[in-house]
């Protein structure tokens, strides 16, 4: 059955089209918190909430099913989360997909799987049975979006620059741009103006930078930016991790420029981002055949330099990004 977005899902909702049972699959916690209590909210408006976290590590299979099937003598609306369902197994396993075709009247019932990926036999009968919704980490074009649905959420259309200066400030997530619009929204007072000025007030806490942003400024010979984006990922993560993706990307361009400058169709997997992939070409025009030749053969000196020195990954990193970069 499909994939659907988050956004696909609230514009069945707001048609008053909801479902008793979804299956959300991605490890954006955020999202998955995000979808949980719009469905809520659905369900059960400004009343109470029943809502009833089911955990496989901390119930048995079979109670867990009980759970969801056995209604009580008033027909209450209950709202049932269950993460894992791997962990649910046998008979009970049948009993849940069961469920899922046809649930108890005025249950309802969100299943979360953390890998999109999974190649499990419950997530494929699920997917099957359901349809499946992506909650992964949205790319940077998402972000946009998210930032103008947030402000939404609290009731305001913020102008183009404000979203942008969100962006810049907080831009590496949806978790950290959410909590950026609350203390905006927060603060914002009746007499205020919401602009750029007025959300620089908020930027006191670190940003964390991720390693499509790094990449692209590479892409785009832009030295200040990824010494600060490739210092900051290293600092959480190390040098080694960056080479596979720094690989692709000269080899990527390096395939453009053989092709006489036409990106070619993709064909396999590759560890870049469509954020990254996207702006190939626009990257490999910053760079001269002999430069990309070049920086993949310094890629490989790093990498023995990783295996068989002492130098650190802020050294190792600087050095190769002066060497490219300038």
């Amino acid at each position: 059955m499909t994939s659907y977005t988050l956004k696909d899902i609230f514009l069945k909702l707001n048609k008053g089209e909801m479902n008793q049972v979804y299956f959300l699959k991605g490890d954006d916690y955020f999202l998955q918190e995000y979808f949980i209590k719009k469905v809520e909210k659905y369900i059960f408006g400004d009343d109470a909430s029943h809502r009833e976290l089911l955990m496989p590590d901390d119930m048995s299979s079979q109670e867990i099913i009980d759970r969801i099937s056995q209604a009580d003598l008033f027909s209450s609306q209950k709202y049932f989360i269950i993460r894992n369902p791997q962990q649910i197994k046998g008979k009970a396993q049948d009993e849940l997909l069961q469920f899922c075709f046809n649930p108890t009247p005025n249950h309802f019932l969100v299943i979360i799987i953390d890998d999109y990926y999974s190649s499990l036999k419950i997530a494929k009968e699920l997917q099957k049975v359901l349809g499946s919704i992506d909650v992964r980490k949205p790319f940077e074009k998402e972000l946009r979006s998210w930032t103008n649905q947030l402000f939404a959420d609290q009731g305001i259309d913020p102008p183009p620059s404000v979203v942008q200066a969100v962006l810049d400030m907080a831009g590496d997530s949806v978790y950290h741009i959410a909590n950026q619009v609350d203390k905006i929204c927060l603060g914002l007072g009746e007499e205020d103006k919401l602009t750029p000025e007025f959300v620089q007030q908020f930027s006191g806490w670190n940003r964390e930078y991720q390693k499509w942003e790094f990449l692209n400024s590479v892409g785009q010979k832009n030295l200040s930016k990824a010494l600060l984006t490739g210092n900051d990922y290293i600092s959480r993560n190390d040098m080694i991790s960056l080479l596979p993706s720094l690989t692709a990307l000269f080899q990527e361009m390096l395939f453009i420029h053989m092709n006489n400058g036409t990106s070619q169709p993709f064909r396999g997997y590759i560890p870049l981002t469509n954020g990254v992939k996207n702006k190939l070409s626009a990257h490999a025009k910053k760079y001269t055949k002999k430069e990309i030749e070049t920086n993949l053969a310094l890629l490989g000196d790093i990498d023995k330099s990783i295996k068989t020195s002492s130098e650190n990954d802020e050294s190792l990193l600087t050095r190769f990004l002066f060497n490219t970069l300038t």
